[in-house]
């Protein structure tokens, strides 16, 4: 019988390598070609399909949001007291489950699709006020202002507040870099969307209206949820809503637009962006891996993990796995019968706003293609982390001259 190897014998994966900051996606194939599990300064990595679902679904890996928070160094206070009590820092069990139930019902795949229309209308809106004559920074004239638009409508709050609920969002979400050195921007970000959040609730107390804060506090009047878990699930909507979804969505735009075959079909038949927009969230998702941590002393791959280990799911790694998916490094919106994309998790610890997501990405693709066929990138620059592919820069022309052309970098 093979004696289980230490986490210590595991081989070493670097991912300040050039070639990982320039090109994740193959780095972390060709990894995955040699090994199923390995280590990095972060935890133990897995980079095999099977053993990333593995780590997802299995109750003995639990939420690696508590170390993560550790690591960044966030001192007591009203940010702290939030995490402690949001959704994050819960295992599977009883009460991941209790906090979950009202807002999976509220956000469910069929809500997201009745709510279509009204992002249709909300992108719609968005995409009439940038101007089709110049270049436009497309991140913050349109990325941003989508989801945190709709985040908006769900708490009731004025368009206005929109530019605020994405500034926040993406300083929140800076908790994942795990470098202290970002701590008091998330510190004041917090503060800011607590005080935020506070103003909307009292605001749909007295006044309840026709959106998703209104049903949290008729939800919670109903005894499904105390004052506290509402307060908090607005926050955890507002803290993973626009910085997430706005990344996705200037994915989506720079991988489709640099496919001119596909965007003239997709601008032909914009029944195809739910297609289109699968196939971008497998080949480039923005979450490249999902933090875990384990719960009780297992195996994996023939590896003794004690208790504690931080795991990290690498979801990157298994989208361009050749035993899943035929031919991965090909970007092909016509692939049938293939597993669906890892980008948002599963089971317990699925996304909670995933149907609504993928609807803002749809829609807005669909609406872009189907008015500027000819939409060309001046600018377009990822940056990656171990965790997450973000969009550093997106510049285009909406209606260039056809002697325009494109400059755009590639990633």
């Amino acid at each position: 019988m093979t004696k289980p190897r230490a986490v210590s014998d595991l081989p070493v994966l670097d991912f300040s390598r050039a070639d990982y900051q320039a090109s994740p996606f193959p780095v972390l194939s060709g990894w995955a070609r040699k090994w199923k599990i390995a280590r990095s300064e972060r935890g133990v990595e897995l980079l095999d399909y099977d053993l990333c679902r593995k780590a997802i679904i299995e109750r003995n890996f639990g939420t690696g949001h508590p170390k993560l928070i550790e690591i960044l160094g966030l001192p007591e206070g009203r940010p702290l007291e939030y995490k402690r009590k949001s959704i994050s820092f819960f295992n599977r069990g009883r009460r991941r489950t209790e906090l979950r139930r009202p807002i999976t019902k509220l956000l469910s795949e069929e809500t997201a699709e009745a709510f279509r229309p009204n992002i249709r209308n909300v992108v719609t809106e968005i995409v009439n006020a940038i101007p089709a004559n110049r270049p436009v920074d497309l991140v913050s004239t349109l990325c941003d202002r989508i989801p945190s638009a709709v985040y908006c409508h769900w708490v009731g709050a004025p368009a206005s507040d929109a530019d605020f609920v994405a500034r926040t969002s993406h300083a929140v979400q800076q908790v994942h870099t795990r470098d202290p050195k970002h701590a008091p921007a998330v510190i004041a970000a917090f503060e800011a969307l607590i005080d935020f959040v506070d103003e909307r609730i009292a605001d749909r107390r007295n006044h309840p209206g026709d959106d998703l804060l209104s049903d949290l506090i008729r939800a919670e009047k109903a005894g499904q949820l105390d004052a506290d878990d509402l307060r908090n699930w607005v926050i955890k909507l507002a803290e993973a809503n626009t910085d997430n979804s706005s990344h996705q969505i200037a994915i989506a735009i720079i991988e489709l637009t640099r496919r001119p075959d596909i965007w003239a079909r997709l601008g032909a038949n914009t029944d195809l962006a739910a297609r289109a927009v699968q196939e971008v969230m497998r080949y480039h998702p923005r979450t490249i891996s999902t933090s875990r941590e384990v719960l009780s002393k297992t195996e994996v791959a023939g590896v003794v993990l004690p208790v504690g280990t931080p795991v990290f799911a690498n979801i990157g790694a298994t989208h361009w796995n050749a035993d899943h998916y035929h031919a991965p490094e090909v970007f092909d919106i016509d692939r049938k019968d293939e597993p669906l994309h890892l980008n948002f998790g599963g089971g317990a610890f699925s996304c909670i706003g995933r149907f609504v997501v993928t609807v803002e990405v749809e829609e807005t693709v669909a609406l872009l293609a189907a008015r500027f066929p000819h939409l060309r990138l001046e600018t377009a620059r990822f940056s990656h982390s171990p965790m997450f592919t973000s969009v550093a820069e997106l510049v285009a022309w909406l209606e260039p001259d056809a002697k325009q052309g494109c400059t755009a970098s590639r990633d």
